[in-house]
Order: C-alpha cells, then structure tokens, then sequence
C-alpha cells in the first residue's frame, strides 16, 4: 500500500489547508483539440488539465502539450490512460508525465472482460512504481456491473482492493458509486480513504442512473460530498467528467455554459465553505 502522508488534523490557528486544485478532465470535450481545450479551460478559471491521451492525439505530441502548457500558464497534473491500456501507450503516459512534471497517473479500470489490459496493468504497474516513485500511478474505480450475476476475476471491481491488493493509489470517480453506498458507506468511512485519494471525478448522475452529468441538477448531494472533503482537509485534486452528447458538444456556447456553472458550483459548495 502506498506510504501514508503526514496528514494530520490542523486548525485555522496552526495552518492554511491546502487547496485542491479543480481540473477540467479533456475527455469531457471529446473531439475538441487541445488548444481549445486548454484555452476555454482558462477562460472559465479551471486551475489545470486533466489529460485523456487516447482522446487528443495531439496529446501524444509532448513539446506540443509543453507549448500550451506555457501559453496558457495551465499545469497538467494528472495524465489519464484508456481502459485499453497496452505497453505503448502507458509508455507515453508515464513519459509525457515526467515531461510535463504531472503527479498523477490515472489508469481506466480495463473494460469487463478485458483480461490483456487487466493483466497488463497487474503484472507490469509495480515496475512503473519502482521506477517512478515521484508519481502517484491510480486505478479509477469502474461502474459496478454484475455479468449473469457474476462478478468476473479479470475486473478491478473494489475500491478496497485496488488500494491493498494492487497497492496503487484510487482515482474516485464518484459517478462509479451506487448511491446508496455513496451516501450511507462512503461518507462515514471517508477518512479512511483519504490519504490513498489522488484525484476525485467529480459529475452527477439522474434517476435513471445515467452518469457523468452535470454538477448540481440531478440526484447525487453533491453539497454534502464536497463539505465532508473539506472538513477532512483533503488536499488531492479535484476533476470534472462530463459525458456531453454530439449535440452538445457542437454548440461551444451551451458548453462553455455548462461548464460555468459546474465551475460556480465548486467554488460555491467547496471553495467558499468554511469548515468550524
């Protein structure tokens, strides 16, 4: 299991806590390229980017993500793999990483059933540890799903489990969650995960359990989430991921508002809070 940090409780007294920093996940705007990407996220005040390398080819080109990384003054933090991930493209993922100094490998759980990716990422991640260390490689927490009410071996099916038998960092995705479990579990036992929590997705979900939606208009109580982390003095990152249809993503006017108000959202239910 990953070292623990030297977290521990502090006071407005004793010492500011640490601010997350809000990232805007590229996979969110499928299709645009990166330097549209970048500049709206600068636009909207996002702190930094959040780079899904098998949705920008452009971000397999490091001196070119260096470039945008400069003329934006936007930081790339997090680095994210697919849930195909092979040899060649976890190679570039952790180069582009030292390159562009990012903390955070964020692995995509492998697809159900995808038995190459899953054993790749089980046989082959403690190398890429032992050999970065400054990194923080994570597993992202896949949606629960259930094959002829089998749970298959070749699935990384449990947050537990990716922290202590695969001894890697969780990327939460909190649309992943059952609500139930989100709400009634989650939260009580949320200090337990926090020292392994290296990056949050953050998005909503609506009653008929459609995912990675918009902050605020649908079922998850988001508020609540985001007061428990901040009384717990989190300190990781924060990333939105949103699933935006075609339609949308067409109209960059409704996205750059949809992509506001989730940034108004944030900064009202997390950044503006004040925890006694």
């Amino acid at each position: 299991m990953p070292a623990k940090s030297t977290w521990k409780k502090r006071t407005k007294k004793t010492e500011k806590i640490k601010k997350p920093k809000f990232l805007l996940s590229t996979d969110t705007l499928s299709g645009y390229g990166l330097d549209l990407i970048f500049s709206m996220a600068k636009k909207l005040w996002f702190d930094g980017i959040d780079l899904a390398m098998w949705k920008n080819f452009d971000a397999w080109q490091q001196t070119y993500v260096k470039e945008l990384i400069e003329k934006y003054d936007m930081p790339v933090p997090v680095v994210q793999t697919s849930r195909k991930v092979n040899l060649k493209e976890m190679n570039e993922a952790v180069d582009l990483a030292r390159e562009v100094e990012a903390e955070v490998v964020s692995l995509n759980a492998p697809e159900f059933f995808n038995v190459a990716s899953w054993r790749f990422v089980k046989n082959h991640l403690p190398a890429y540890k032992h050999h970065n260390k400054e990194m923080k490689f994570s597993i992202i927490n896949p949606e629960k799903v259930n094959y002829l009410g089998i749970i298959p071996k070749y699935y990384f099916s449990d947050m537990v489990q990716i922290i202590k038998k695969h001894k890697t960092y969780l990327a939460l995705d909190i649309a992943h969650m059952q609500e139930d479990v989100l709400e009634s579990q989650f939260l009580r036992k949320m200090a337990n995960f926090i020292p392994y929590l290296s990056v949050v997705y953050i998005s909503d979900v609506d009653k008929r359990g459609k995912k990675h939606l918009p902050l605020g208009e649908w079922e998850l109580k988001l508020p609540l989430l985001f007061k428990k982390f901040k009384g717990l003095e989190y300190d990781g990152y924060f990333s939105l991921k949103l699933d935006l249809s075609q339609k949308v993503l067409a109209d960059m006017d409704k996205v750059e508002l949809i992509l506001k108000k989730c940034r108004v959202h944030f900064n009202e239910n997390y950044e503006q809070i004040v925890i006694e």
